[in-house]
């Protein structure tokens, strides 16, 4: 037999394989569209009560009615505030000065820590001596592509900050001089400054003064001043926005008068606004200013304010409310309108320290 015939048979065996199963064999794949469903009904015996088909929710009568529909609220985590130690602060020409109730040691680690958490990867300090820190510049605010590429053709890079933190002891307590410096690519460094002179630079010293507070508060060096924590009144969260603590049940009468002794303002007609200046000195949108000659003070014309872009914070007005904790009640003022909320929360708060 030829190979040829070989592979016809072979193929045609194999057709008939595969299409002679529907010849030889029945299909019963459509037999269940033939068949009927059986029932058996349920004999029940004599005296038994009727079976139910209904949802059984166990203590039902327990459970007590709802009168009315109110709207939920979805629950929310208090927010946390932790205690500061009592730390001084003098805002010099030349520096900001912290009094720090700790030793060098302690006060060089907590600085060191915060400049690691501040940079993230890498290492944050340039050099360090027994009394003095320098760290590295840090780069608040990182250049898009575009940008970058820019300062590659010009060679004209952005500035960054630098910070210096000198240590030395006085009276059982370190005193902290924090300054700050520009440095540029392809530039020499500017003379070292004071952080009050560039927003960045005195946000980072206002989360250093919280960061050392709260870090004091919970190891401290010097255990006599462990317990002057809770008479501090100013009190800081995670992300360095600070709170008075006003007490345990405070009455709207106490609250209302350490406001005024810490030479705050309630505003007439609006509930929970406060300003650091009276009523009729608050800068708000709508009002008649002056328009000057630039770099004069020629007037020109009346305006009307459209916004509050050159207004300081002293002139604004802010939304407050009473924060109920279980450590007690927390005045927290509302200062997330403002471009550097820590620096704003920092003057707000040092009206209550004595």
């Amino acid at each position: 037999m030829s190979k040829l015939a070989l592979q016809i048979i072979g193929a045609g065996s194999m057709t008939l394989l595969l299409s002679g199963c529907s010849t030889f064999f029945t299909d019963h794949s459509d037999d269940y569209q033939k068949e009927k469903t059986t029932s058996t009904s349920i004999v029940m015996p004599d005296g038994s009560q009727p079976a139910k088909d209904i949802l059984v929710i166990p203590n039902e009568n327990n459970i007590a009615d709802l009168d009315g529909v109110t709207p939920y609220e979805t629950p929310r985590a208090p927010f946390i505030y932790y205690p500061m130690v009592a730390v001084g602060v003098v805002e010099r020409t030349e520096a900001i000065e912290f009094s720090v109730p700790a030793n060098i040691s302690q006060s060089k680690r907590i600085v060191s820590d915060f400049l690691t958490a501040l940079h993230g990867a890498g290492l944050p300090i340039a050099s360090q001596t027994e009394s003095q820190i320098v760290s590295v510049s840090f780069d608040f605010h990182p250049q898009g592509w575009w940008s970058s590429l820019w300062s590659n053709i010009t060679r004209v890079h952005p500035t960054n900050p630098a910070f210096s933190f000198d240590f030395s002891e006085a009276d059982d307590k370190t005193l902290v001089s924090v300054r700050f410096r520009d440095e540029q690519e392809g530039a020499e460094p500017s003379n070292w400054m004071s952080p009050v002179q560039n927003a960045d630079a005195y946000s980072v010293a206002v989360r250093l003064w919280g960061t050392i507070g709260r870090q004091l508060n919970q190891t401290s060096a010097y255990l006599s001043n462990r317990e002057s924590a809770t008479a501090f009144p100013v009190w800081v969260d995670h992300q360095g926005i600070f709170a008075i603590h006003l007490g345990v049940n405070s009455s709207p009468a106490e609250i209302e008068a350490k406001l005024n002794a810490a030479g705050m303002y309630l505003i007439p007609g609006e509930d929970n606004m406060l300003a650091p200046v009276p009523s009729e000195d608050v800068a708000r949108i709508g009002d008649v200013v002056d328009f000057n000659i630039p770099g004069s003070e020629q007037k020109l014309f009346n305006v009307y304010r459209r916004n509050l872009d050159d207004v300081s914070w002293e002139n604004r007005e802010y939304a407050y409310k009473i924060s109920r904790q279980k450590a007690g009640d927390f005045l927290v003022i509302d200062v997330s309108s403002m471009e550097f909320p820590e620096v704003t929360s920092f003057h707000l708060v040092q009206r209550f320290v004595n």
